[in-house]
């Protein structure tokens, strides 16, 4: 309520009108309340905005004054002080002209809240006609205000299916500044929230099914273990032998979204201004294909405000970087540090934020510039120069962390045309999908006895792996006998059991078996380059 304060000065009364609402912030992916104050203070006309605001919040002083002329009320004369609060944090974003503009209606007595109003909080963009816009992260602020006791929210209508996701909250949509001030001023309309979203599992546009596979059972059985055991891939092949179509059908293998995951993509998409009205919610994960001139900013996250990067995008879902060896190395060594903490911290001036960053890793590249390396029949014309040039684009540290290397072939004619009776045999991808399913539920099971955390092969954490993994003596002994061999380092040599497990999972065994450690060996062995193809 605004409240008149009076104080003599030179003769000349003076009149000062206050009033406080609450909105929400956003940081990253991070809600935090805030408190929008305004004072109207007699004087020459003047509207100032002070609390560490970016442009956007510094130029809501002509949208909000045009919103308050064009919805029918009136502007105050005077001096207009708006702080926002907490002063030391800095601010970014239209979200807050909704509630600016009703803080300086109720200061200026055209707008009244009654007495018994709940705990509530505004958001929203103003258009210069009034219309309330929607804005990024309203998942986010709905969060971090049901946590700061608040229990009703106005806000744009286009994010009532993102309120829906948040209970404890009634939330009014809104169209224009003044149905907003007629909520404000407890005046409801009585139009329900949309019905409950339906969950749905849809197959986006740039998605493919085992089906569709042919004559690549090396790369499909590669992209099976990937998704059973979370395990980071490299696919290397000639031009057109179906590496990007094997890399698009690793989300289908997954397991759809459980409820905090859901809740954990969503809240990314609606950062990134990606949630839309949410209609359907889609249980299907996400699916990042990266373009190779990508930068370090766009992949991990950055800029003067550090905004979500691909790898956040990706979060609970495949992140797919195609044409690998054609990517700037900085660009690939940024990938190191999210690979192993599956987060990434940002610190600029003023902002430290951290993303989630939990995705899986699918590479694929051509062996060597004209990409038939791996051909039989001696048809690359690539110097050994050029292909130690084009291969080391990506490091060895980066490297070791791929848990499957698998080489790909170009693809028979005869497969092709053929009438697919390898598919016969093969189980569909539904069935795929439950075995993977299957896989995920032993490693969640054992990983009970460690506590919270991650579960999966790839990610588990313990001080007796071999214990932990279920190797037998023999089974340690030949693991043992492969990795000296080879000359694998020790993050090498506990990837081989990682994935061994992995395909002892996917078969329902509780012990890893030799032909699973030859298996694993097979796709992480280091292969010399270049190498004579008479040796391949």
């Amino acid at each position: 309520m605004p409240f008149t304060g009076r104080d003599i000065n030179n003769g000349f009364m003076r009149a000062t009108y206050y009033y406080q609402v609450v909105s929400c912030a956003l940081t990253g992916l991070d809600g935090l309340p805030l408190e929008i104050e305004v004072s109207i203070l007699a004087g020459l006309p003047q509207f100032e905005i002070s609390g560490r605001g970016d442009p956007a919040i510094r130029e809501s002083r002509g949208r909000v004054r045009a919103a308050i002329s064009n919805s029918g009320y009136r502007f105050p004369k005077g001096r207009v002080i708006a702080s926002y609060a907490p002063a030391a944090m800095p601010k970014q974003g239209s979200a807050f002209d909704l509630p600016l503009a009703l803080a300086i209606l109720a200061a200026s007595s055209q707008a009244t809240r009654p007495a018994d109003y709940p705990p509530s909080a505004y958001l929203g963009e103003l258009s210069l006609d009034g219309r309330v816009k929607p804005v990024n992260g309203m998942l986010s602020r709905l969060l971090a205000l049901r946590e700061a006791g608040v229990r009703y929210v106005v806000g744009p209508r286009e994010s009532e299916g993102e309120a829906r996701l948040v209970d404890a909250i009634e939330y009014d949509g809104v169209g224009d500044l003044k149905e907003a001030v007629h909520r404000f001023s407890g005046i409801k309309n009585g139009r329900p929230l949309p019905e409950n979203i339906r969950q749905e599992q849809t197959v986006t546009a740039a998605a493919g099914r085992s089906e569709q596979v042919l004559g690549q059972e090396e790369g499909l059985r590669a992209c099976i273990i990937a998704a059973a055991g979370w395990h980071p891939l490299l696919m290397m092949g000639a031009p057109g032998c179906g590496k990007t179509l094997l890399a698009s059908i690793v989300p289908g293998l997954l397991p759809p979204l459980g409820d905090r995951e859901i809740l954990e993509v969503l809240r990314v998409k609606s950062a990134a201004g990606k949630a839309g009205t949410l209609a359907v919610l889609s249980l299907e994960r996400p699916f990042r294909h990266t373009h190779h001139s990508i930068t370090v900013s766009a992949l991990v996250g950055g800029g003067t405000i550090p905004l979500a990067g691909e790898c956040t995008l990706a979060h609970r879902g495949v992140l797919f970087l195609d044409e690998v060896t054609e990517m700037n190395p900085r660009v690939l060594d940024a990938l190191r540090e999210p690979v192993e903490s599956q987060e990434i911290r940002l610190a600029r001036a003023g902002w430290k934020m951290a993303f989630p960053a939990d995705f899986l890793l699918v590479a694929a590249c051509n062996p060597c510039r004209c990409g038939l390396l791996l051909e039989a029949g001696s048809r690359c014309r690539c110097q050994d120069s050029t292909i130690r040039r084009h291969l080391s684009r990506i490091s060895g540290p980066l490297f070791d962390r791929f848990d499957l290397t698998a080489m790909l072939t170009r693809v028979e004619a005869a497969s092709l045309m053929g009438k697919r009776d390898e598919l016969r045999d093969r189980p569909d991808q539904d069935r795929i999908r439950a075995d993977v399913a299957a896989a995920w539920q032993m490693q969640r099971k054992r990983a009970q006895a460690l506590g919270p955390g991650p579960f999966h092969n790839s990610r588990v954490r313990t001080d007796k792996p071999l214990d932990y993994f279920r190797v037998g003596n023999s089974v340690r002994q030949f693991a043992a006998g492969l990795a000296d061999a080879s000359l694998m380092t020790a993050r090498s040599f506990y990837s081989m059991i990682r994935v061994a497990r992995t395909m002892a999972d996917l078969e329902r065994r509780e012990w890893i078996i030799k032909e699973d450690i030859a298996e694993a060996f097979h796709y992480k062995a280091p292969m010399p380059w270049p190498v004579p193809v008479d040796q391949l």
